[in-house]
């Protein structure tokens, strides 16, 4: 579950003029339990800082610290949902010549810019992809960043509530990120990854219902990508051919060398799937590396990328169903890849890093192009 720290940010940045910018680096934060004290949010030595005496006593995250994080969250979402360009060409014959202002459609979810196309005779509205949805556009989409940002869907509900004044509940919040998670997917999953020579794979026990099962991964050393995933019941050599099988149909070009953490099911997975089979008077394909837990090369990304998959599922407790399993793996990738900056990166994604994106990505940019697709 979210911790306290959590959800008394949350309740502070629903109250709104909570949070002053000083810098993109500096922000003051305003103090629970006196209206007049304000405390001093900081990065520094990469870390956010806070003046506050639960930071100075305690040196972990305080409520000032993750409303901060919350609050730029926030402003970054706004942000790609206020598009003044998105509307300006014609969803079927792509022309933006023709395409005139056709009246406003008004409805639960607010007013809806219509516009016509003189060319082919149609029109449209400027919800691309969220078509027939009772909601805004920012409710949805900052619902679905949100989640995938460790935040449960009941403390969701009550920030949407508290925010935007609109009663929602968790229920529907997962029918939302179903629904938008499966449109995406379909659209990333057909664009194929550009990847470096060195690919690493691990699995982690993942909790579904009252069972263990196991979530495989594969992920590039050099753009931080996560090629491909898989979920099984078992760490059996036919589990990780299927992840390495997802791997090759993800990826334009197979690696020259996989790091693993010595699992025996990998071996024959590799020869099998990754073997060179365009020379057949030679058996070398891919090379198979067992890393250590510390030299130069290691298995470190990856059994960090499961750490932030452990900590996300440590805040729904459980999965309850394989499916609901394969969604969050599905909306876990998308949000790794295409949304969340890196440090590592210099701040940019995994799919800015590979260039199979040129710009910075959110949920209502791929849901738009996913929808056009």
């Amino acid at each position: 579950m979210t911790n306290k720290r959590e959800i008394k940010a949350i309740q502070l940045l629903a109250k709104g003029n909570n949070i002053k910018p000083l810098s993109r680096s500096k922000f003051l934060v305003r103090s629970e339990s006196n209206p007049l004290r304000w405390h001093e949010v900081a990065w520094n030595n990469s870390q956010w800082c806070c003046k506050c005496e639960d930071y100075a006593k305690r040196k972990i995250r305080c409520k000032h610290i993750y409303a901060v994080s919350y609050f730029l969250a926030l402003r970054e979402i706004t942000a790609g949902v206020k598009d003044p360009e998105h509307g300006s060409v014609c969803k079927k014959c792509h022309s933006a010549e023709y395409l005139v202002k056709y009246g406003v459609r008004r409805n639960q979810s607010g007013p809806a810019q219509k516009f016509y196309c003189k060319r082919c005779e149609t029109w449209s509205t400027d919800r691309g992809g969220f078509e027939r949805m009772k909601n805004q556009t920012i409710v949805i989409v900052s619902a679905l960043d949100l989640y995938f940002r460790n935040v449960s869907l009941r403390q969701i509900s009550q920030h949407l509530y508290s925010t935007f004044g609109i009663y929602v509940s968790y229920g529907a919040i997962y029918n939302w990120i179903r629904k938008y998670v499966e449109l995406v997917s379909r659209y990333t999953g057909s664009l194929k990854m550009i990847t470096s020579e060195r690919w690493h794979a691990d699995e982690t026990l993942i909790k579904v219902r009252s069972r263990l099962m196991v979530l495989w991964s594969l992920l590039d050393s050099e753009t931080r990508q996560q090629i491909a995933y898989h979920i099984s019941q078992s760490r059996c050599k036919e589990e990780a051919a299927v992840l390495l099988r997802k791997g090759k149909k993800a990826s334009k070009t197979i690696p020259a060398e996989i790091v693993t953490d010595g699992l025996e099911s990998y071996n024959e997975a590799i020869e099998t799937e990754l073997a060179n089979k365009n020379d057949k008077s030679s058996n070398i394909g891919t090379l198979h590396i067992v890393g250590p837990l510390v030299g130069k090369i290691n298995n470190n990304k990856i059994e960090r990328f499961n750490e932030s998959i452990k900590g996300r599922i440590k805040v729904m407790g459980k999965l309850n169903s394989v499916k609901g399993a394969e969604t969050f793996a599905k909306g876990y990738q998308i949000h790794y890849n295409w949304i969340r900056g890196h440090k590592a990166l210099n701040g940019r994604t995994p799919t800015e890093t590979s260039k199979v994106s040129t710009e910075r990505m959110n949920w209502k940019k791929l849901i738009e192009k996913a929808s056009e697709c």
